[in-house]
């Protein structure tokens, strides 16, 4: 006997659609709580190159800062005839938000990627973006970010493995000059081993705290104003002197930029800037002027040039010095003569009559001269008296 499908009632396709609606809304819930799945989340792909993966994977953390942001998609190798030093390319799928706000506000086209490790023994790694600045433009879908060198652990064990060989290397020169200080071969050596050194160095230590004390007793006795320094430094009335002489100093300054008085004239006068060229320009003529004229003197020209060189001129002047020193000589004699009383002149100057005669003439004049005035005045006075005139008749 022939089997028949057994019909399907409704309520038992809408039980199975439920149930398959149901699995659905759950596998999404699952996946979407892991954060990575979201297909109503839009999402911004970068890529970042790199000399060496060093460690990174497919769905390594992608962060902005140290916060999260999204995860690597793929690691891979970049063909040989790329031009690029980097080999390693990682394509990236972050977040298109952060905040509330576009992620290309803080990645920009001057953001770098880096290879940072999980932890300090593990060797997984993460990609860190460092937040772009105002000078560079928001990134776009696929930008190629710059990226920068990391520090791994097998760096710094490589570079402290140079490190050692750099100080074993040095030390075989190090022992050799240590091993001659210690015999006092050298310089080193005898500053080591030389036990007057140390003595001479010992007494200069003294000396300098000695030398120490001194000056510290001299600038207790400054700060408490003893002595001459002490005075400068804490007298008040020596401050105000000096700033009262610095404002002065300052006005005048400024009366001069102002123009003010003869400084301030001679500084900013234009005109007479403009008079003192002309005059150094006039005095330049003149000067020009006395080199032509000192020019035709000794070359003879003009009554200067013939007083100089005409050596008739100078023949003739030499006859009158003679005939002037000759008369000089004469008259020298006369005086002579006269102070012996020789003479009419020498009676003049030594007769002591003559003298007496004279000073006794001189003295009767000054008594007319007296008389006279004293007739003038009365003259004046009463001038009646002398023009009055008698008639008389019979």
């Amino acid at each position: 006997m022939v089997e028949t499908r057994k019909a399907f009632k409704l309520s038992q396709v809408r039980v199975g659609i439920f149930v398959l609606f149901g699995l659905g809304v759950l596998g999404f819930l699952i996946m979407n709580s892991t954060g990575d799945f979201n297909p109503f989340e839009k999402k911004l792909h970068l890529k970042a190159r790199f000399m060496a993966a060093d460690g990174l994977r497919d769905g390594s953390e992608v962060q902005l800062a140290g916060v999260r942001i999204g995860k690597v998609d793929s690691v891979q190798l970049l063909p040989p005839d790329t031009e690029d030093e980097a080999k390693i390319e990682a394509q990236m799928t972050i977040d298109h938000d952060l905040n509330g706000k576009p992620i290309s506000e803080r990645i920009r086209t001057d953001s770098t990627a880096q290879l940072v490790a999980v932890s300090l023994l593990a060797n997984d790694k993460l990609i860190n973006i460092s937040p772009g600045t105002s000078r560079g433009e928001p990134v776009t879908e696929n930008h190629i970010l710059e990226s920068r060198a990391s520090t791994t652990i097998s760096n710094l064990t490589e570079t402290g493995n140079e490190l050692l060989d750099q100080i074993k290397r040095l030390a075989i020169p190090a022992n050799e000059i240590l091993s001659k200080a210690n015999r006092g071969e050298g310089t080193l050596g005898r500053i080591v081993n030389d036990e007057s050194l140390y003595r001479n160095l010992d007494t200069t230590i003294g000396e300098a705290k000695t030398t120490i004390k001194r000056l510290q007793v001299t600038i207790d006795k400054i700060n408490n104003g003893e002595g001459t320094a002490g005075r400068l430094l804490n007298d008040k009335k020596l401050y105000e002197s000096l700033n009262k002489t610095v404002l002065q100093i300052e006005a005048i300054t400024n009366e001069i930029r102002a123009g003010k008085g003869t400084a301030g004239k001679v500084v900013n006068d234009d005109a007479l800037y403009n008079e003192t060229r002309a005059a150094i320009n006039e005095l330049r003529t003149a000067a020009n002027k006395i080199n032509l004229m000192i020019d035709d003197v000794n070359a003879g020209k003009g009554t200067i040039g013939k007083l100089f060189n005409d050596d008739k001129l100078y023949g003739d002047a030499n006859v009158t010095l003679e005939r002037f020193n000759s008369a000089a000589t004469r008259i020298d004699s006369l005086i002579t003569d006269a102070q012996a009383g020789k003479g009419t002149i020498g009676r003049l100057v030594t007769d002591d009559s003559l003298y007496n005669n004279v000073n006794s003439t001189a003295t009767s004049i000054n008594k007319f001269s007296d008389n006279a005035s004293r007739l003038i005045d009365d003259f004046r006075q009463n001038p009646k008296k002398y023009l009055r005139i008698k008639l008389a008749l019979f």
